[in-house]
C-alpha cells in the first residue's frame, strides 16, 4: 500500500512538473521600442533620425517641423507591465496581452510625471507602428507625438 501511494505521490509531482513547463513554453516576450517626437508648424526641419517615420507623420499630421525628443524600449512578458522612460518626465506604461493571432493586445499609459496624458488599448500586429497624436505644447506652439513598434 505505502508503494501505491508512493507511487501515486511521484507521479503528481511528475504531472505538476510537466504542466508547469508547458505553461513557462507558451510564455512570450515582446519588445516595444517607444519613440516620442515635437511636432510643430515653426520652421521646415525633419529630424534625420525619424526617417523611417517621415511619409507617416507627413500624412496623419500636417506640421513642418518634427524633432526627436526621445527614445527608448522594453522587453515585456506577455502577459505582463513594463514601463519605458522617454525623458523630460515622459513615461509609457505597457500592458500586454495576447490577442487574436499573432496580434498583441497593449494597454498603453502615457504619462508626463504624475499627470496622465492617454490611456488607451490597442489590437496590433508585431512590427506595425501605433502613431499617437499628443497633448499640445501651446509653449513651444507644437504637439508631441508618440510612436510603439511591438516586435
Amino acid at each position: 500500500m505505502k508503494s501505491r501511494h508512493a507511487l501515486l505521490f511521484a507521479a503528481l509531482i511528475a504531472a505538476a512538473i510537466a504542466s508547469f513547463a508547458s505553461n513557462q513554453s507558451y510564455a512570450q516576450q515582446a519588445n516595444i521600442e517607444a519613440t516620442l517626437i515635437f511636432a510643430s508648424s515653426d520652421g521646415s526641419s525633419f529630424d534625420p533620425a525619424l526617417k523611417r517615420y517621415e511619409s507617416n507623420l507627413k500624412r496623419i499630421f500636417k506640421y513642418t517641423s518634427y524633432k526627436l525628443q526621445g527614445k527608448s524600449g522594453t522587453r515585456v512578458s506577455v502577459p505582463g507591465k513594463s514601463t519605458i522612460d522617454l525623458g523630460s518626465g515622459h513615461s509609457v506604461e505597457i500592458s500586454a496581452q495576447q490577442s487574436d493571432g499573432r496580434k498583441l493586445r497593449l494597454n498603453v499609459r502615457w504619462s508626463n510625471g504624475r499627470q496622465l496624458l492617454l490611456n488607451t488599448t490597442f489590437n496590433k500586429e508585431k512590427g506595425q507602428p501605433i502613431v499617437l497624436g499628443g497633448p499640445s505644447a501651446p509653449s513651444r506652439n507644437g504637439n508631441l507625438i508618440l510612436i510603439l513598434v511591438p516586435r
